[in-house]
């Protein structure tokens, strides 16, 4: 049951660094307004940071803000899966 729980908040984390499902499903390069149900377009992060980096003139700071929330989600999927792990295999042993 660890290994599960584990795989599947890592699979979580992987997801979240993968750009190319979510650009084939949901992505929209630019929306004046916040999605206001679930199945409205998104942008996704990575995606966002290429775009920044690529047609935005003069957005370092913005590239830079995108990258750290990113990596920071990323971090903090992989934080959880390894305390759900560490929590389960202590409680497996006892």
């Amino acid at each position: 049951m660890p290994g599960i729980i584990t795989g599947a908040i890592l699979s979580i984390g992987r997801a979240a660094g993968e750009t190319a499902p979510i650009m084939f499903t949901a992505v929209v390069f630019s929306s004046r307004f916040l999605p206001s149900s679930l199945s409205d377009p998104v942008m996704a992060l990575p995606y966002h940071l290429y775009i920044l980096a690529t047609n935005v003139p003069g957005a370092e700071t913005n590239q830079y803000g995108t990258a750290l929330v990113l990596v920071a989600l990323v971090a903090a999927i992989y934080l959880v899966a390894i305390a759900v792990r560490t929590h389960y295999q202590r409680r497996i042993r006892w």
